[in-house]
C-alpha cells in the first residue's frame, strides 16, 4: 500500500497552478510545488493527525512537472510528489535533534503508544506501521528564499519577480482549509514559529485560544465550523536555542494534545 494524495481534490488545483506558472519557471526556479499528502495507513488511523513543516529543501524537480503537464498526465507528478518522503526516508534522519521528521516520528509514537522512543533507529515493525499514519503538509509549497539561498550556496541570491508569482499560484496547497477538505484531520501540529496565521487560516473561522498561548512555544486554535484542532509550535532546530529538547517538547505537545482533546 503506497502513500496517498487526494487526486480528485488536488489535480484541478495543480492544473490551475501549471496554467498560471508554466511560462514563468525557465531559469527562475527548479523545483515543482509541494502537495500535501498522507502515509499509507492515515485513512484508517483511529485519530488522523497531520504534521505541518515550513518548506522543503529540494523537492520533485520542475522537469517532472513539465513533462507531466505537456503529456497532459499530471497524475504522474502527484505520484512523484508522494515518493519524495516515505517512512523509510523519514527514518533516515535517524536521531538528528533538529530534524522535522525525527521530531514528528517521535511525537506520533508518543501519542499512539504513550512511550517516548529516544532512539528512533531501534523501533520495531509495529511502531513503523504507526508511522504510516502520518499526514504531511507545509506552510510554504515553494521553497522560501532563505532555503534557496542555502541550497544554491549563494548569499547574494535574490528571487526575481517571476518567483513571487509562482509562490502566489501555489497558495491553494498551503491553506488549512485545503488540507482539511482533502484529508479531514482530527489534529494538526505546525512546527514553525512564523507569522503566517492569516494566510494559513484563510477561509476558516479558526480562532486562537488565548489561555493556551505560551510565547515561542505554543498556540492553540479551534473552530466552530471544523472539528480539527490546531497546535502551533516551534521548529525542532530552535529547541536548543530555547533551552529545551525533542524529548521535553514531545511530552509538552502530547500533554497539550490530550488536554485539548477534551475541548468542545
Amino acid at each position: 500500500m503506497s502513500n496517498y494524495v487526494n487526486k480528485q481534490y488536488y489535480l484541478p488545483l495543480l492544473k490551475d497552478f501549471c496554467d498560471k506558472t508554466f511560462s514563468l519557471y525557465e531559469g527562475v526556479y527548479d523545483q515543482g510545488p509541494f502537495i500535501p499528502y498522507v502515509m499509507s495507513n492515515y485513512c484508517n488511523a483511529p485519530t488522523k493527525i497531520m504534521y505541518i513543516g515550513r518548506d522543503t529543501y529540494y523537492w520533485e524537480p520542475f522537469e517532472t512537472l513539465r513533462k507531466a503537464y505537456l503529456d497532459e498526465n499530471l497524475d504522474n507528478y502527484l505520484e512523484a510528489n508522494i515518493r519524495c518522503v516515505t517512512t523509510d526516508k523519514m527514518l533516515a534522519w535517524k536521531n538528528n535533534s533538529g530534524s522535522f521528521f525525527n521530531m514528528i516520528d517521535k511525537l506520533h509514537l508518543l501519542l499512539r503508544t504513550g512511550k517516548y522512543f529516544s532512539d528512533i533507529t531501534t523501533i520495531a515493525t509495529a511502531e513503523k506501521e504507526l508511522l504510516e499514519e502520518i499526514g504531511y503538509g507545509n506552510l510554504y509549497s515553494i521553497e522560501i528564499p532563505q532555503t534557496i539561498t542555502k541550497r544554491y550556496e549563494d548569499d547574494n541570491y535574490r528571487p526575481p519577480k517571476e518567483y513571487w508569482k509562482i509562490c502566489d499560484a501555489a497558495k491553494p496547497f498551503e491553506t488549512l482549509k485545503s488540507m482539511i477538505e482533502a484529508y479531514s484531520p482530527d489534529y494538526i501540529f505546525i512546527f514553525s514559529w512564523i507569522d503566517k496565521e492569516d494566510d494559513f487560516f484563510e477561509g476558516t473561522d479558526y480562532t486562537q485560544q488565548k489561555e493556551w498561548y505560551e510565547d515561542g512555544f505554543r498556540a492553540v486554535y479551534t473552530s466552530k465550523q471544523y472539528h480539527a484542532k490546531v497546535i502551533w509550535t516551534l521548529h525542532p532546530n530552535r529547541f536548543k536555542f530555547l533551552q529545551t529538547s525533542a524529548e521535553e517538547m514531545c511530552h509538552y505537545l502530547a500533554d497539550t494534545y490530550h488536554q485539548i482533546s477534551l475541548l468542545r
